[in-house]
């Protein structure tokens, strides 16, 4: 899909009828990396495509001992601590200039379909999460965590921002499901081998697909959130 931020890679499918748009954030070898992402394009690309719903799935460390890996949580609010990304499509010196509210930072139609797939196929899950998003690819020293915890972060990952604004920018109704891969260093007793996100991932995925199964048919049936009532964004 052509944007005039840039180009993004989809692939188009069905689920149970339903028809679905898979975007792969990092491409389909998984080979860019959280900051170089152009989340704007994808962002827009989904927009362009008129997609009704986004689920969000990100990788994240758990900044709380009772949030273990093999768990998933429902994000609900962020701290963005990302720093040199392009974050907002409303940039530009031409204007206009837009400041949107995020009162609701995810879509409550979204997260309430995730939460209940989630709890209809028996996962272990927290229905509100707080997502703290930094900008990597190196993971986060102890004394951060400490920092991050202290402000009530609940997971911390490197993908979910800017992705939650710029959603929102677009009007689109967004909602993300965090997948506890690890406990964040200084909480973990050993240091963090990207190999073992990696694992968790996989040991995950038979679970998650259930519950964004289960998610996408329930979002299928439409509702009225506002999330896009205020958009001024125009691809």
């Amino acid at each position: 899909v052509t944007t005039r931020w840039g180009s993004a890679a989809v692939i188009e499918s069905c689920s149970d009828a339903v028809q679905v748009v898979f975007l792969p954030r990092h491409g389909a070898d998984h080979l860019t990396p959280p900051g170089a992402i152009n989340y704007r394009a994808q962002i827009a690309g989904l927009k362009e495509l008129e997609v009704d719903a986004v689920v969000s799935v990100c990788a994240v460390g758990s900044l709380r001992a009772d949030l273990l890996p093999g768990s998933f949580a429902v994000l609900s609010d962020f701290i963005d601590l990302t720093r040199h990304r392009a974050d907002t499509f409303f940039d530009s010196d031409s204007g206009p200039v837009v400041h949107t509210d995020f009162t609701i930072p995810y879509c409550p139609r979204v997260s309430a379909a995730l939460s209940k797939a989630c709890a209809d196929t028996a996962a272990a899950f927290s229905p509100s999460a707080t997502y703290v998003g930094v900008e990597g690819p190196r993971y986060e020293s102890p004394a951060e965590i400490g920092l991050y915890a202290s402000w009530g972060g609940d997971v911390i990952g490197m993908t979910n921002l800017p992705e939650v604004v710029l959603a929102r920018e677009a009007g689109l109704c967004y909602g993300a499901l965090a997948v506890v891969t690890n406990l964040a260093c200084g909480i973990s007793p050993t240091p963090l081998d990207h190999s073992e996100v990696g694992q968790a991932m996989a040991d995950a995925a038979v679970q998650l697909q259930a519950i964004v199964r289960k998610a996408i048919e329930s979002l299928s049936e439409g509702g009225d959130c506002g999330c896009g009532s205020d958009c001024r964004l125009v691809i």
